[in-house]
Order: structure tokens, then sequence, then C-alpha cells
């Protein structure tokens, strides 16, 4: 870019006439500056030049520049792609002094693809990225969560507003166990992401940080250079096995050559639920209960003076009323941080260091009584440092150590124990304490909600984390200009531990005796603290990579090519080493950056397989031609400066680990524990031998044939366009035959038999300028996916509304509802279901085939059949020093399943003010919910009956987020030593908009933790 600066610096130079009058000379002068990054350190090749003129030049490693204007007061123009432009008004003769500020939006030269950069212009596949600021805006402990919505086709689903800690210990079972039947044994990795669900066009990609496979989302977006996403075949396919994925790339920051650049910054706020189920009080839940009891054909529970004693309150220890989300949850929970991050370093050895510490407490009050924390609380401390050592002019080596301790703690109840109980547990059940001071309970409630909350003890979660990268590079230009070799060495650690601390206490049952007076029964068990440790989880991991490779450029052609090798090896939970090998070649070529052409060529294994059959040979080409570099397009249309065509395709492969099973191709014997004869006087069990599986010896990876088509379009300096169409078609997928029989006693092996297609199309347009001062950009994206299952081995089916196949991969199927039986005739001509007798306010059931009854032949798709549709757009500004920028969300085409038993499956459970809405005769015309019943309903409830009465949509629109901030001038900053200073506020999940109210539209389960919306605060500065 320097070159190219400089040329047209020199060109328009040798314009100006030779001969200059004296007027001339007078007239015009040289303009020096300096150009500051961020830091307030030099930027180098910033591009300078005078407003409405079109001579440009760049700024020196010094940051310094030097142009020739005319005289007078004059107006400069700043740029450089990762920073905005600043437009700056100066004086004859004043010397020019611009720190720029960091560009929300980026557009490098070059992006990490994989394990190569490439140039931007050259790329063919569907690449898209996304930088720092656009991360750091969204305060979340998981920057998966600052995806959402930036990136067209990566879709996420918040399915848990905190982490779920491992609990389960690892057993005898999990070193030794029974071989070689056991399908858990072997997992792909451990996350230390419970939160958030996340796809890459329908498909679960693979997670790579700086190179090396890693399921790692707890990185501290201040850390993160860049993410993106890989998602046709030629960029994922070195990846083998793995390829049909596609990637969620992360690369983090690199030291650069300067003096220190030092950031910091703190920030806290307080997070708060976004949505909770509202209980009913006492006397409604009695109300209610005693409707359905009398629907079901029971006695009712309460009386009037039961309703009034709940109402009026005037035995809170006989006839409690407690609203227990009230009781046991916090309004505000804060959450906080803190990083650190300093990179520099001589032209020859560069360093980077990022440090991190976050502290998330939950929403559980705690008490005063103990003198230890009880709340769900989690600590993390985070590092990351990059040492690039140039040792001589050809050889570089580079080292990286990433750690993370994170420590949890919760009730010793347990979190999912406690909302389980949260959601059932009724408000009428027991006083929160007897008038004793006792914990209140009964005897079908023997533990206090309560106590188990505040009261139980608690459990200790550790985890531990260690990455280490060794890179080594060296430069063969001696032998041959553009020759390379590369190696990448990786070893990865990591654990958790669970420390139990748990107690239980008894709880009493209060009730009145025949003199009126408060009597007490005990239930439950007293239990002192295990106080035990045990490991509940551990890996190590080892990744070597080979590489190499020549690249050239001379005369308007320029290309590369790559001999490729790489190895990694998991050890999970104490397993046999499960090992992927990839030995791959790729070559690439381009001329005058007009026309591309790319390959790729990868034998792949997984040692998973039966021997020899273990290894695939998967491939993927790739075209390219950008048009307005072609003299017809310059001629005609020379406001659009890119306009490429590209496409690409490919044969890729998934191994699909959870569905092979552990060594699938080999079969198993072994006692079972139940089969067994008796021996001798005292009958003895002897077991017999069984055989555990069935094995699969055709048992191979699956296979993808992946279709991209794309176009890129940059127009007037300001407007970009990307837009991706795919045709993803996935065969050989491992699934269970329909066809199976249980006669031979033994559940068929999941085999390749499954076909599934996958299509769609992609869009992400930006516009960026400015007016005067005032910079201004919108980003927005949007994706659109289509699948259908081509193939599953269906069993025959009778109609054409029962078939699978056909229909969207995953698709709900069950019974069509038409609203509720309004009257005793309509019930009486309803079908039936399993012979149940139906009423009025039951759910009407829909006969398809009109024989009469409600049976499987009535089974169809349930809601939405079309196309998701995700999209999400992000609008900013800066002025003045005020910068702002927000993040709108949102997904159609999407429902969910919820179906509900009117008090919980045993009949005994809470009530919520959605029962209101119930039918009875009174309401029937505007009833949103069936007549109460108590426990079990075959028509009516989901252990028979998958409705559409039950259907919901899933469609919403959120406000996402929300950033603004205010950084001081540099001239006050300057006065007080420090480069910058930030001051700033956001907001995550601040609004939502969906189309039904009364669940979050992406945590839909009575007993999840709920999502929360979080207020944010902070300060960055800069050194």
């Amino acid at each position: 870019m320097l070159l190219l600066f400089c040329n047209i610096y020199i060109a328009e130079a040798q314009s100006v006439p030779s001969r200059l009058s004296d007027q001339d000379l007078r007239a015009k002068h040289v303009i020096k500056g300096t150009v500051l990054d961020e830091f307030g350190k030099p930027l180098v090749n910033a591009s300078i030049k005078l407003s409405g003129g079109k001579t440009a030049v760049v700024t020196d490693n010094s940051g310094s520049f030097q142009i020739e204007g005319p005289g007078g007061d004059e107006t400069i123009i700043v740029e450089h792609p990762d920073y905005t432009t600043r437009k700056i008004k100066f004086k004859r003769d004043a010397q020019v002094l611009v720190k720029m500020d960091e560009s929300y939006l980026k557009s490098p030269e070059k992006v990490q693809v994989l394990y190569n950069t490439r140039n931007t212009k050259e790329i063919l596949g569907a690449v898209t990225s996304i930088y720092n600021k656009q991360l750091t805006s969204t305060p979340t402990p998981l920057y998966l969560n600052a995806l959402t919505g930036r990136l067209a086709g990566f879709y996420t689903q918040e399915v848990s507003g905190f982490r779920t800690a491992r609990t389960t210990s690892i057993t005898v079972n999990d070193l030794a166990g029974t071989l070689p039947n056991e399908a858990t044994r072997y997992t792909s990795g451990i996350s230390d992401n419970s939160e958030i669900n996340f796809s890459l066009r329908g498909q679960a990609p693979v997670t790579i940080i700086d190179g090396i496979q890693r399921d790692i989302y707890s990185i501290d977006p201040e850390q993160i250079e860049s993410v993106t996403v890989l998602k046709d075949a030629l960029s994922t396919l070195l990846l083998g096995q793995k390829s049909s994925r596609g990637v969620l790339q992360v690369v983090t920051k690199k030291g650069d050559a300067g003096p220190p650049r030092i950031s910091f910054t703190a920030q806290s706020g307080f997070q708060s639920a976004l949505k909770t189920p509202k209980p009913l009080s006492a006397h409604e839940y009695a109300y209610l209960y005693n409707e359905a009891l009398l629907n079901s054909n029971l006695p009712a529970a309460y009386s009037a003076e039961d309703f009034q004693a709940y109402r009026d309150g005037s035995s809170p220890y006989i006839y409690p009323d407690v609203n227990w989300y009230n009781t046991i949850l916090k309004d505000n929970n804060p959450i906080s941080k803190y990083s650190l991050n300093v990179n520099g370093g001589l032209k020859n050895a560069r360093y980077s260091l990022a440090l991190s510490y976050m502290n998330q407490q939950g929403m559980f009050k705690s008490s005063d009584q103990f003198d230890y924390k009880t709340n769900l609380e989690q600590d993390r401390y985070l590092i990351n440092s990059n040492i690039d050592v140039d040792v001589s002019q050809s050889f570089t080596i580079g080292l990286q150590i990433f750690g993370r301790i994170q420590e949890g703690r919760q009730p010793g109840a347990g979190v999912n124990e406690i909302l389980k109980r949260l959601y059932s547990t009724p408000n009428n059940v027991y006083p929160v304490f007897n008038e004793n001071g006792t914990y209140g309970g009964s005897s079908d409630y023997i533990t206090n909600l309560y106590q188990q909350t505040t009261g139980s003890g608690y459990l200790l979660d550790n985890n531990r984390d260690l990455m280490a990268n060794l890179d080594l590079n060296y430069k063969l230009d001696s032998w041959l200009p553009g020759l390379y070799a590369k190696a990448k060495v990786n070893f990865s650690s990591l654990s958790s531990t669970l420390v139990n601390r748990a107690f239980a206490r008894e709880v009493m049952d209060a009730y009145l005796d025949a003199k009126g007076k408060i009597q007490y029964n005990r239930f439950g068990s007293i239990s002192d603290p295990p106080n035990t440790m045990n490991a509940t989880s551990t890996a190590q991991l080892f990744y070597v990579q080979g590489a190499l490779g020549y690249n050239f450029s001379r005369e308007g052609h320029s290309g590369g090519a790559m001999l490729f090798a790489d190895q990694q090896s998991s050890t999970y939970q104490y397993d046999l080493p499960g090992k992927y090998t990839n030995i791959a070649a790729t070559a690439n070529y381009s001329y005058n950056n007009k026309y591309f052409a790319e390959a790729a060529v990868n034998y792949a294994g997984f040692d998973r397989f039966e021997p020899g059959n273990q290894f695939g040979l998967f491939y993927a080409a790739g075209l390219g031609w950008d048009v307005a570099q072609e003299d017809f397009f310059k001629d005609n249309v020379s406001w659009i400066e890119q306009f490429k065509l590209r496409g690409t395709f490919g044969k890729t492969g998934n191994s699909n680990e959870n569905s092979l099973g552990y060594f699938a191709w080999r079969g198993a014997f072994g006692q079972d524990g139940t089969n067994s004869y008796p021996t001798s006087t005292s009958y003895s069990p002897i077991y017999g031998l069984v055989e555990r599986n069935m094995a699969n010896v055709n048992a191979t990876w699956e296979k993808g044939h992946k279709l991209n088509i794309g176009l890129d379009i940059q127009a007037l300096k300001h407007f970009t366009l990307n837009a991706d169409y795919f045709r993803d078609t996935y065969y050989d997928l491992l699934q269970q035959r329909g066809s199976t029989t249980e006669i031979i006693g033994l559940s068929y092996p999941n085999e390749n038999v499954g076909k599934n297609l996958y299509t769609g199309q992609e869009l992400t347009l930006t516009y960026r300028n400015s007016i005067n001062k005032f910079n201004y950009f919108i980003t927005a994206n949007a994706s659109r996916l289509r699948t259908e299952v081509l193939y599953m081995d269906e069993l025959q089916q009778r109609y054409p509304w029962n078939w699978r196949t056909g229909m969207p991969v995953g698709q709900t199927f069950g019974y069509r509802a038409d609203g509720l039986i309004q009257t005793q005739e309509e019930a009486d001509r309803a079908p039936l279901l399993a012979g149940t007798v139906v009423y009025p306010g039951d759910v009407k059931l829909v006969d398809l085939n009109s024989d009469g009854v409600i049976d499987q032949f009535d089974q169809t798709a349930l809601g939405n059949t079309k196309p998701q549709i995700n999209y999400g757009a992000t609008l900013g500004f800066n002025i003045a020093g005020f910068d702002f920028s927000i993040l709108l969300q949102g997904v159609k085409n999407r429902t969910y399943q919820q179906m509900d038993y009117s008090f919980g499956s045993g009949g005994k459970d809470q009530g919520y003010d959605y029962m209101i809405g119930r039918w009875t005769p009174a309401t029937a015309a505007t009833a949103t919910y069936p007549r109460l019943t108590v426990g079990f309903n075959a028509n009516n409830t989901p252990y028979l009956n998958n409705s559409s009465f039950w259907t919901h949509s899933g469609e919403y629109f959120r406000i996402r987020n929300i950033d603004v901030g205010y950084t001081l001038p540099y001239s006050i900053t300057r006065k007080l030593r420090v480069s910058g200073l930030r001051l700033f506020a956001n907001a995550q999940n601040l609004f939502t908009e969906t189309a039904y109210e009364r669940l979050d539209p992406e945590v839909y389960s009575n007993a999840a933790y709920p999502i929360q919306r979080t207020i944010n605060a902070g300060v960055n500065i800069k050194l």
C-alpha cells in the first residue's frame, strides 16, 4: 500500500508544470504534521490528502507526513482502513497533530482463513469477519453473545442466563467401563459454554482459537482481534473429516513493534431476569385447583373458609401464601470485569500480554444466618501472552500461553434442583418459617425451598485450562524466492473438580390440634457436609502441524501452493486417544486481481473407524472474476470499484462422533447384571454373558457436496455488498434405520443411510460515510435457511401428511388442533385419542383421515415449515468525542413446542397466571387454555398428545445491544499523561418484541435460568 500511495504521489507530482510563476511559488507551501493512533503512538501508512484534491501521501514510521498545498487555511483528510476518517482544518504554517479513533467497522487488506492469511480480494469462499470494537460493546461472560446478529449464516440461541457447572464425578466406569460398546465414552471436546446453542448454516461449526481446535468461549473480547466464520467447502477443506461443519475462527491480539501500548478497562453493572413465570396467589391457586378437581370428578380440596384464610392472611403459618419467586430471587445481580492489555516490542521481538478478571453473581438471595456465601457465582481469571521473535531475517519463532482459572459456587442443593422446585412448589404448601422458627414443610415436600437456596451449604467447582502454542516460520528465499516452511505444535490440558459441602435439614409441618394450638410433624432428614472433592472432567490434547509452501507475484501474476499435514490427538476422561490426521495440498492463482482460481485436496482419517477404512479423499475448488477490473467496465461504471463473482464446490466430510458410537465396528460381550442363575446352597447368582451391541463394520464418515456462489460489490468508496447462495447436500448420514426389528433383542446401530439438503441465501450490506465531522455507518445482514430430509429410511406411511421425508430436518410431528371443544354435542361427535373421553373445554384434535379415531395416521407436521430467516443490523455514529452504536436482531419463521400439565404431571404443582385464561362455560369464547384437570389427561397433556395447540411462535425482535461513550479530547488527556480516556455505558437485551409473550422466545423452558438483561458502565484508559 505504501508503494501504491507513493506512486500516486509521484504521478501527481509529475503532472505539475515544470515552470511556475513567482506568484505560484509564493502561493504554495509544504504542510507538515504527525498522525497518532488511539494510544498516542505514531500511526504508519495513514493516507493524507487535501480536501478536494487527488494528491495523497502516507505517514512514515514516525507517523509524520508532509504534503504540498496552496496558501491560506486548508482542510486535510486523514484516512486509514482501521480508523475513522478525520477532517482537520488548520491555519497556514501551523504544525498539524492528528489523533485517530479506532473504527467500529474495519476493512483490512488481509484476513485469516483457517491456517493461512489471505488477501481479501482473492477470497473465493463464503468468509465473514467482525473485529474487536464490535465485540467489546457487548457486556457478556461469553464472546458468543457478542456474535448474535452480526454474522450472516451464524445463528445463536441463548438457552440459559448463567453457566451450568459440571457436578457429575468421574467414576470407575470412566476409567475402565465395558468396552467397546459405550458410545458416550469418547467426546469430541469439553466446552466451557453451557449457555448458548449456535450453528453455522445449520451445522455445528468447529471452533478454532489461534489455529488450534479448542471449545473455548470464555475469552475476554478485549483480547480478541477478530472472529471469522468460514462457511464453504474450499475454506474448510483442511479440516478433512470435520470440514462439513464450517468454522468459527477466533484470532487473539498479537504484538506490534513500537513503544508499549497499554489499555486498561474497568466495567461494572447489574443483571436482571428478562422474564420469569408469574405464579398464582394462594387463594387463586386454591380456587382453580378445586375447579380442576371437580373437572376430574374428584372432591374439592379447599373450603370457603380456606379461601378466606388465604385471602386475608389471618393465619400465615397454617394458611401460608408465599411467592417463592420473590422469596428466593433477587431483582438485580452484579457483574464486573477488569481487563489489562499490553503490547509492543522491538522490530525483531514483539510481545502481547492480556490479563482479565470477571465476577458474575447469580439471582439467588443469601441469608445472614451463615458466615459463608451460598449465592450462585463465578470468578474467572484469564491470561493470554504472545511473544514473536525474529531469530534471523528468515526465521521467526512464536510462543503463546493461554490460561484460564474459573471458580464457581452454587447452593448445596444445586441450581437445577432449586429451579425445578421453584417452578413446582405451590405458594400455599408451607411457610418459609414456622412460628417456632423451624423450616416449613409437609409430608409431600420434605425439603424447604428457602433452606435449599440459603442454608444447604454450597458446592464449589474449579476449572483449570492451559494451552501452549509454538509456531516456527522459516523463509527459504535464499533457495527460491517465495518458498517457506512452517510448523505448529500445541499442547492443551484442562480439568475440573467439585468440592461438596452441602447438607440437609429437616422440615416441620404445622397443624392445629383439637384445642386450636399449633403442633408439628417432622419430615425430611438431617445430613452433614461430606466435604469431598472429586474430579468431574479431564482432557489432554496434542496437535502438530507442518507445511511447505511457495508464493509468487510478478507482472500481474500471483499465486501460491502448499503441502500441508497435521494430526490432532485428544484424550478425554482417561479414554483412549482419538486421532484426526490430514494430508493435504492447496494451490491458488490470480491474474491482475481480475481472475482467480483455487483448489485443495485432503486425504484425511479418523482412528475410530475400522482399520483399513479410516481415510478418505476430500476435495474443493473455486473460481472468481472481478468484472470491475475489466476495461469495458471501468470505462462505463467507474463508480463501482469491485464487482467480483465467485463460486466454490467441494466434497467434505464429518465423522459425527456422537452418532458413530464407540468403536462401533467391534462387537462386545459382557455381563449385564440382570441375566443370572443361582448356584450352590447359598443360591449365589452367576451372571451369564450377553451380546451388548450389534457391530457396524461398514460405518464410515458422513459426506457432503457443498456449492457456494457469491457476489462482492464495492461502490462509491462507501458501500459494500456481499451476497451468497449455497446448496449443501449431506449424505451417508449416521442414523438408525426405520425398518428395525426387536426380534433379536438388540437395538440397531446407526448406519450411513440418511441424506439431507440445506439451501439458503445470505446478504450483508454496509454503508459508511461522513458529513463534515459526523461519521456514521450502518451494517445489516440477513440469512435464509431451508432444510429438507431427502432420505431417512422411513417406514412406509399411509398418507402424504405422515411422511417425514421431504419435510424440514428436525420437523416436529403431532396432531393438528382446531381450538377447544365448546359444547357437549361437539364432544360427543369428536374423534377420540386412545379411547379417551373428551368434554367441553378439551383440545379439539383433527381427524385428518376421517376414520373416526385419532391415531398415528393423523400425525402431521406441526409449526413452521418455511425457511427460517435471521437478521441483524448495527447502526452507529461518532462526533466530537461521542460515539453510539445499536444492534437490532431478530428471527422470522420459527416455532417451538411448549406443553403444560395444569398442575404438573403429579397434579400437585404450582399454578400460574396463564391458567386464568382456562376454558369455562362463561369464558368459552375467549379461553386461551383448556379446561383445568389434575394430572394426566390423554387428550390435553403431552404424555400421548403432541398437538399444534401447544405450538407457539418463536419469532422475535430484540434491541440486542446499545453502546454509548465519550472520549475526552487529546488536548485534555495529554495533560493527564494518558493517551486516551473513554467513558462508556452499554446494555444487553434491552427490549424484546415477540408474538407469544408468556415465555422468552429463546429460553422457553419453565425451569431454566432466565436470560439476563445487563446494564453496564465503565472506563477505558490508554497509555
